[in-house]
């Protein structure tokens, strides 16, 4: 075998460290993505009457639902939960009544905080998973509290309820 031909044959470390790594990358990220979509389905296979218990106190502590309507104005919330006919979110009328039926053995206050904070992790039946799920980032433990506050206050039922 001629000495070109041996070159030829050489495998060439940078490729190779690059293969490895590419999958290392790749077992990283699919390991992750089993971890996170395993942990939502844990968060809704151990549903209990404590589950989000304690972030909602520390949010619901001087909630104000004026402040929280004022927020739902800032962040837009409106334009698909009061303005929209219902097809893409659903609508904001009369949660305040029916939010504690809407996933049992949650209260209201904790159906609405986990809807906010983790809204992929239960959808309405008949919606898709529409809604920005980076609040826990943008809204604060007390700005999540004054909008659970004021929804609340929407109790007059939908005409289609």
């Amino acid at each position: 075998m001629s000495d070109a031909s041996k070159a030829l044959r050489r495998p060439r470390p940078k490729a190779a460290l690059a293969i490895v790594a590419i999958v290392l990358i790749a077992f990283v990220l699919l390991v992750a993505y089993i971890l996170v979509d395993n942990s939502r389905g844990a968060a809704t296979a151990t549903l209990s009457e404590a589950s989000y218990a304690a972030e909602v106190a520390v949010a619901m502590e001087g909630a104000d639902a004026d402040i929280g309507a004022g927020l739902i104005n800032e962040y837009e919330c409106y334009t698909c939960h009061v303005l929209g006919d219902g097809s893409q979110s659903p609508l904001f009328d009369g949660i305040g009544k029916y939010a504690a039926e809407r996933r049992p053995p949650l209260s209201a206050e904790q159906y609405l905080y986990e809807a906010t904070i983790l809204p992929g992790v239960f959808i309405v039946e008949g919606y898709s998973d529409s809604m920005p799920n980076n609040y826990d980032e943008r809204l604060s433990e007390q700005e999540v509290g004054h909008i659970i506050a004021y929804l609340l206050t929407l109790t007059e039922e939908p005409a289609n309820y």
